[in-house]
């Protein structure tokens, strides 16, 4: 029997407007580079390979530079490493694992999606919500994934190598996104959306492009955490 015979078997959607492709990531993660030594320069400090990129450091401060223009990826974690970030019975790893199921049928079948997979997707998605929901759980996740455990105790909003650079401390950005008024939602795709103030503060979402399958994206609406940050924190400013 041809799987496609299945009624659970459908054509599924082709992610044209979802997350960009490996390439374009790669791209921008590059241009991000360039920032990095741009800032360096700025303070007189020096590009350090970070654990997820690199990081920028004078004296005892520890720089991690934020600028694209659209969508920022914070923290991406490969399903493997999620088991050992979460755990095997965490709620977000059940998330990324469900994904990874649902990710991979389709890739491996032309884009044709198993809607019993999606359901445990969209299950598990829908179970992250309580956890998020809690301020504790939320801290984790977001010192997680900005500082690497204050690994990095500045976040730097370069957003073009011509303009003014704005720094935040860390634990202020932190306890900012703790301590706001936010709402955990997921969409009828599943990605895991955390809101305030009408504003996509962070999101968590699980794709499914080439040697990325599964891999869960801790990531931010740009212009939302730029205005999220400068409209609530202070800050000091490196100028151009």
């Amino acid at each position: 029997m041809n799987i496609f015979d299945n009624e659970d078997i459908v054509q599924g959607y082709d992610g044209s407007c979802h997350a960009p492709s490996s390439a374009v990531a790669s791209s921008k993660k590059l241009e991000g580079h360039g920032k990095e030594d741009v800032f360096a320069k700025r303070i007189g400090g020096g590009v350090v390979k970070g654990r997820k990129k690199p990081d920028v450091i004078k004296g005892d401060d520890r720089y991690s530079i934020k600028g694209a223009g659209k969508n920022v990826q914070i923290f991406l974690l490969a399903p493997k490493k999620g088991k050992e970030v979460y755990g095997s019975k965490h709620p977000l790893y059940k998330f990324q694992i469900a994904g990874y199921n649902y990710k991979k049928f389709k890739f491996d079948n032309g884009g044709f999606i198993k809607k019993s997979l999606f359901d445990e997707f969209k299950n598990s998605a829908d179970k992250t919500i309580e956890w998020l929901s809690n301020k504790d759980n939320f801290r984790f996740v977001i010192e997680k994934a900005f500082s690497d455990g204050y690994d990095a105790n500045k976040l730097v909003i370069l957003e073009e190598t011509d303009q003014d650079a704005l720094v935040y401390n860390m634990k202020d950005v932190v306890d900012h996104y703790v301590n706001s008024n936010y709402e955990v939602k997921v969409t009828k795709r599943a990605k895991v959306t955390v809101r305030c103030d009408g504003k996509e503060i962070f999101y968590l979402e699980i794709r499914g492009s080439v040697g990325k399958i599964g891999y869960m994206n801790h990531g931010v609406r740009s212009p939302a955490l730029y205005s999220f940050l400068q409209e609530n924190l202070t800050y000091d400013v490196v100028s151009k």
